[in-house]
């Protein structure tokens, strides 16, 4: 059966790593309510916690076989999607990258993150090869993760677009290359470096000027990052808490619910509420990676790793930008900032791992 319901499973079910993830959301909701946009944001933030929920633990009754069966059709409904934007999509702070559905706005470039994950996955599954990939090798799965990303590109998402791409190497290392492809690969990135700042469009060559020198321009492109570091800053060692009249109340801090949600909780709370939100992705990172370790095939390994670098991957884009660490790139703070079709994803993922688990009797 595709799904069966057998109170047993729970035995095997990763408790930490579940938990975890919900408290985390559960300290999002909470600190969306404190923000400029309010309770109602928060309310909708609890029906997208609760549906994701479900919809792992849906995932987690399903045997990954049955998962690897459907990654076609995901990955197809995903691109179509995708596609959709552009004819029927909703034209937001100069993108269009969400399909309205009434009071819902899904955002398919979400959806294909985990998408390109389970396609390539089944891909390298099915083609095992003895020996290291060489380039005639990869032009199917190249294949896989470009035609999204062309997609993502012209909407314009160029956060997304590089999530997906940092995947897609992640799966190819970790499958076995060949050394000279490995270096052919990073010379041919390196000349194209060149060419893809003139392809950028000049809000993003912007948002990279503000991340190397937010003062030059404090009033324009370098105005996101230094709002966002002065509030992580005020926050100092415990916070200034919920009711302290900060940059987040004063709506200095734009995106607050969403891109900027750690900057608002570290004002909050404090180093010592950062350390404690931190220390929960830990836990998830460090289970997903023992999970991954006991895998038994190659989708389910393969599939778990791709997981893994997309949870890292965002959390670290969306805590590096509001440091100042990264370039502001729009990408939201998983489990924690406002968004169903990012949360829906999130748990989505959670739950494959939670069967990957389950399938090897963790």
């Amino acid at each position: 059966m595709i799904f069966q319901l057998n109170p047993k499973r729970f035995k095997y079910f990763d408790y930490p790593l579940f938990f975890s993830v919900v408290l985390i959301s559960l300290l999002g909701i909470f600190t969306i309510s404190t923000t400029i946009k309010g309770a109602a944001f928060a309310i909708k933030q609890s029906i997208w916690v609760s549906a994701g929920i479900i919809v792992s633990l849906i995932v987690y009754h399903i045997d990954t076989r049955y998962i690897k069966r459907s990654s076609t059709i995901i990955y197809l409904i995903s691109l179509f999607l995708l596609v959709l934007v552009f004819a029927n999509g909703v034209l937001s702070h100069g993108a269009r990258r969400w399909i309205s559905l009434g009071w819902v706005h899904l955002q398919p470039s979400e959806f294909i993150k985990i998408a390109v994950v389970l396609m390539l996955a089944s891909y390298f599954d099915e083609n095992p090869k003895p020996g290291h990939y060489n380039l005639k090798d990869l032009l199917f799965p190249a294949l896989i993760v470009l035609l999204p990303t062309i997609f993502i590109l012209k909407q314009p998402d160029l956060g997304t677009s590089v999530i997906v791409a940092v995947i897609a190497v992640v799966i190819f290392l970790s499958i076995g290359l060949k050394r000279s492809l490995i270096i052919k690969g990073f010379a041919f990135v390196l000349v194209l470096m060149p060419f893809a700042w003139w392809s950028l469009k000049p809000y993003q060559k912007d948002r990279i000027m503000g991340f190397l020198d937010p003062y030059s321009a404090p009033t324009t492109y370098g105005y996101n990052t230094i709002q966002s570091e002065i509030a992580i800053g005020s926050g100092k060692l415990i916070g200034l808490g919920i009711d302290s009249v900060g940059k987040s109340q004063l709506s200095f801090i734009p995106e607050s619910h969403t891109d900027f949600i750690f900057s608002v909780f570290s004002e909050q709370w404090g180093f010592v509420g950062d350390i404690v939100l931190l220390l929960l992705y830990a836990v998830v990172f460090l289970r997903a990676i023992t999970i991954v370790k006991h895998a038994t095939n190659d989708f389910d390994r393969v599939a778990g790793l791709g997981i893994i670098t997309y949870l890292w991957i965002s959390v670290a884009f969306n805590i590096g930008m509001t440091v100042g660490l990264l370039p502001v790139v729009g990408v939201p703070l998983l489990f924690f900032s406002y968004g169903g079709s990012s949360m829906i994803t999130a748990y989505f993922a959670i739950g494959i791992l939670l069967a990957i688990r389950y399938k090897n009797k963790l």
